[in-house]
């Protein structure tokens, strides 16, 4: 299903990918580089590395679209192809590859968790805007650069009290929002 309501059928997706509706290609890209470049930075923890896994993988399939058919559900196919990718350049810059990320290769289940995991980054991402910008920016800088409280507070020149209490302002808000949420499902 693509951000508008539209879903592509795997059909129109071998079609658009094989060159036959640029359109529907762009509106592939836009409906899923997002979800894919969240996938892609949860395997290789580097913003500009997930980027370009993510649009080597478009690039990819624009080129040899003509050879590939797509059978089944089209974000499964492109999650799949994001993450055997993100390993593949794991291996190819360090050859110490996990045995969790192997493990998620193999196991087809954890498709269904990653997507899962994905959705609700997605929407602690959303819920993260309507933060204060401060209390924002504490809880960006602990949970997502990993800077722990008192280096929070060393770098913003505010009290270690301040950072924890923005910090539990910030998960009771996101607790709150996203409890709510899941009442309305």
């Amino acid at each position: 299903m693509t951000q508008d309501g539209y879903h592509i059928s795997a059909e129109e997706a071998t079609d658009a990918l094989r060159g036959r509706n640029a359109d529907l290609f762009r509106k592939i890209y836009t409906a899923y580089s997002e979800e894919l470049f969240l996938l892609a930075y949860r395997w290789v923890k580097d913003n500009d590395l997930a980027k370009e896994v993510v649009q080597s993988l478009f690039v990819h399939l624009w080129e040899k679209g003509q050879q590939i058919t797509i059978t089944g559900n089209v974000r499964h196919y492109l999650y799949r192809a994001v993450t055997n990718r993100s390993i593949n350049e794991l291996k190819r810059r360090s050859r110490n590859v996990s045995e969790e990320a192997l493990q998620w290769q193999a196991d087809d289940a954890s498709l269904h968790e990653i997507t899962d995991h994905l959705l609700l980054q997605k929407e602690i991402m959303r819920l993260v805007q309507g933060l204060a910008p401060r209390c924002r920016e504490i809880f960006l800088l602990s949970r997502f650069d990993g800077l722990e409280p008192a280096q929070i507070a060393e770098r913003l020149g505010i009290t270690l009290n301040t950072v924890y209490f923005q910090l539990a302002m910030a998960l009771k808000y996101l607790r709150t929002h996203l409890l709510d949420g899941k009442k309305l499902q």
